[in-house]
This record gives C-alpha cells, sequence and structure tokens, in this order.
C-alpha cells in the first residue's frame, strides 16, 4: 500500500504565500512540454535541532486554465497539466507526486480550441508532503503542460494563486 501516516507532529510555523501574477507556460509543436516558475522561490526554515527533521505540508491552490493546439487529423483530446513541486531541487519526499516532483493535476481535458470557445479557468488545489533536515530550506512550484498526445502543442496558465507551508516536528 502506498499509504503513509504521520503522527504525533507538532505544528511549528506556518508561510502564507499569496500570487496576483500569472504563470503561462506554453509550446507550440507536436509532442512537446513547456514550464513556467508560479512563484517565486518560497524560504522556509526547519528550526529543529541539527540533526532532527521537519515535514512541510504544502497546500497550494491555483486558478488555472489550459489549451491546445489541436491540429486537423489528430484523435487524441487534450494536453496534460501537472504543478512541479521542487524542495531544495529534489522532488518530495512524500509526495504524492512522481519522480520529478509532478502533481497531476489535468489529463486530456478539452478547453478552449478554434472550433469551441468553451471557457475553463477552474480552481485546481494540490497538497505535497515532504520530510526535510533542520536549517533553511527553499520550495519551488512550476506550472507544466505536455503535449502527450501529440496534438500540436499546449498552453497553461496559472491565474491567481495561494499556498500555505505548514512546518511541523515530531
Amino acid at each position: 500500500m502506498g499509504q503513509t501516516i504521520l503522527s504525533n507532529e507538532s505544528l511549528v510555523t506556518t508561510t502564507f504565500v499569496v500570487n496576483k501574477s500569472a504563470a503561462t507556460a506554453s509550446c507550440g509543436k507536436p509532442g512537446c512540454a513547456a514550464a513556467k516558475s508560479m512563484l517565486e522561490s518560497i524560504p522556509v526554515n526547519c528550526p529543529a535541532p541539527t540533526g532532527q527533521t521537519c515535514t512541510f505540508h504544502i497546500a497550494l491552490d491555483a486558478k488555472v486554465s489550459m489549451t491546445f493546439k489541436f491540429r486537423e487529423g489528430a484523435e487524441g483530446s487534450g494536453p496534460i497539466g501537472p504543478y512541479e513541486f521542487l524542495i531544495d531541487g529534489a522532488p518530495p519526499t512524500l509526495g504524492p507526486t512522481d519522480a520529478h516532483g509532478n502533481y497531476l493535476f489535468e489529463r486530456n481535458v478539452i478547453t478552449q480550441s478554434e472550433q469551441n470557445k468553451l471557457p475553463d479557468r477552474q480552481s485546481y488545489p494540490a497538497s505535497v508532503i515532504t520530510s526535510t533536515q533542520s536549517g533553511n530550506h527553499t520550495i519551488d512550484v512550476k506550472i507544466v503542460c505536455r503535449d502527450d498526445l501529440r496534438e500540436g502543442g499546449c498552453e497553461v496558465t496559472a491565474h491567481w494563486s495561494t499556498m500555505r507551508v505548514d512546518v511541523f516536528e515530531p
């Protein structure tokens, strides 16, 4: 089973981030991928004594819109959209992300195209957990689009977003 239970942890600090700027990742070829930083690097401290660890719970909510360039004759149904979380340049240890820190929020979603002008600005939350050593750390979050179905490219925009980082100690 892929489940991890953390208990007897106490909340030590909380960091809030509010972002009113948009970040857009875009590419225009079949099978392409693009990534763009959503937030500036967020400094977070694990105040535990040297050699001890902390648990970071990172909760993100972003208003996201995604489009893809549908090429004539293509049979796919849309792009893939993950957030990429990196703590000190590495993916979260507990996840739930893949080995590259990707947290999938959309897969093959049909949104705006030249044929149908459907609005699509959705709130896509994400929640990840990592264990860290004592000291200062940096959290980076990117918005990503991948045209895995080779439609002709994709574009994803993270509009306003908020993030909360809770730091726990055993």
